[in-house]
């Protein structure tokens, strides 16, 4: 039998990325940048940067697009897609305009859909074994998941010297008004079966859900300014963990076509229970080189364990998330390799060589490069990805940034589709986020010391 429940899968990349446009359109490399309304998200000590109160809106369309193929199986080859729209983000952050313990310090609160589990195929698989009398099978396996996962955030940040700060992000794992947190992942196998002189045909539909997923996490950040054209930036995500409502029902059909025998219905069986879910933490590191008021170029690194990314029972059994592995058995137990993220991106605004006292519009370009791994039995896949931007800014009043993101991985996900041997995939996954920024009022009435 075909299988791919239990496991998570993850539409885009499954390490943690902030959001916003402007952060995409630089291949998301922007944790020593974070200077803008998205900054909770990509490193919250950059908060402080903010001089006036800002609200940023973010709008996305994930598309993912996967060609299928197995050794000796060429009725496995096969081409699926799956497309997502959503609001990413939402937040407002207020720089207070009165010091605290003498240093400059912001506030924020933030929404943001972290994670999008939407996929779906149908798969074809046909057996050969026990020619001459044996069993013989053809087989249709159909699987659809949807569902994501998303923060409300408040978050802090506070100077510690003119050129350092620190900050700090409260990551609550609820279901609010904007998304339902949880997912729910759907298979149908229909079967054909040849023994002998009979022919039989099986169904099984199976329903896995995870419902009212909750859990809390924080997200540390630092910004040094190095100089005034070099700076890096340091975030931590801590691991937790959640906990969800999970049901499962699942109920097989069987039929003797050849023989008058009555149909066989399995009764379903169902199971619901709580379950705790475990998220690994993850560090990155950032450093951006400001070439001049033009031209800005930065790089992020990002390190994820994903031997801690697993689901327990109530019995208290463990299983890993990646590839539904029994992790309390240490003669099977699975070690995942840690995955890695280098992101590289570049920003160049085309500021006037003389421009008046009131600029009224003002174009940005940005792209960018990055490789990014994928949690994987044995070595991590590999992926690759580009990325394009654009930005406007109209009375330095409000901000509309468009970015564009491929991102693909060739011969990955083996352990996507259990019991079907040298089965790997090619992945195209299409990313376009657009985003508002809305800056209100003056900058902050309290002064830097030594300013």
């Amino acid at each position: 039998m075909l299988s791919s429940a239990q496991e998570l899968e993850v539409s885009i990349s499954p390490s943690p990325v902030g959001s916003g446009a402007r952060a995409a359109g630089m291949a998301d490399a922007f944790v020593a940048i974070a200077d803008d309304a998205t900054a909770s998200s990509w490193n919250p000590a950059g908060l402080v940067q903010l001089e006036k109160p800002e609200l940023s809106v973010v709008a996305s369309y994930n598309g993912i697009f996967e060609d299928f193929e197995a050794a000796f199986h060429p009725e496995v080859d096969s081409k699926h897609d799956d497309h997502n729209f959503d609001i990413n983000y939402l937040s407002f952050v207020y720089p207070l305009p009165v010091l605290v313990l003498g240093r400059n310090a912001s506030v924020a609160l933030n929404y943001q859909r972290k994670y999008d589990f939407s996929r779906k195929f149908r798969l074809k698989y046909n057996t050969a074994a026990g020619v001459g009398g044996g069993l013989n099978q053809l087989l249709t396996f159909d699987f659809d998941q949807d569902g994501g996962l998303s923060t409300i955030t408040p978050a802090f940040a506070i100077e510690l010297t003119n050129r350092l700060s620190v900050g700090a992000s409260v990551n609550l794992w609820y279901s609010s008004f904007l998304s339902d947190n949880g997912w729910e992942q759907k298979q149908h196998q229909r079967s054909m079966s040849f023994l002998g002189p009979s022919v039989f045909l099986t169904t099984t539909r199976a329903k896995d859900e995870y419902r009212d997923f909750k859990g809390e996490n924080v997200t540390l950040g630092l910004m040094w300014n190095v100089t005034d054209k070099w700076s890096l930036g340091a975030r931590y995500d801590s691991a937790f963990t959640a906990e969800a409502d999970y049901k499962q029902v699942k109920a097989t059909i069987r039929n003797n076509v050849i023989l008058p025998k009555p149909t066989l219905t399995v009764a379903p069986t169902i199971i619901k229970e709580e379950r705790k879910i475990r998220f690994p933490e993850s560090f990155a590191l950032g450093v951006a080189h400001r070439f001049s008021d033009r031209f800005t170029l930065s790089m992020d690194a990002t390190r994820t364990d994903w031997n801690d990314f697993y689901f327990k029972t109530k019995a208290g059994k463990r299983f890993s998330l990646v590839n539904a592995a029994f992790l309390d058995d240490p003669l099977k137990r699975v070690h995942f390799d840690p995955t890695f993220t280098v992101r590289l991106g570049a920003e160049y605004i085309f500021i006037p060589k003389q421009p008046d006292e009131e600029l009224k519009d003002l174009w940005t370009l940005r792209g960018g490069l990055f490789y990014d791994q994928e949690p994987a039995s044995g070595h991590p896949d590999d992926f690759f990805g580009l990325a394009l931007g654009l930005g406007y800014l109209t009375h330095q009043r409000v901000n509309i940034d468009l970015a564009y993101q491929l991102r693909f991985g060739n011969d990955v996900n083996s352990d996507f589709i259990r019991g079907l041997k040298g089965y790997k995939e090619d992945v195209y996954q299409h990313r376009v986020l657009l985003s508002t920024v809305v800056y209100f009022g003056v900058g902050k009435l309290g002064q830097r010391e030594g300013d």
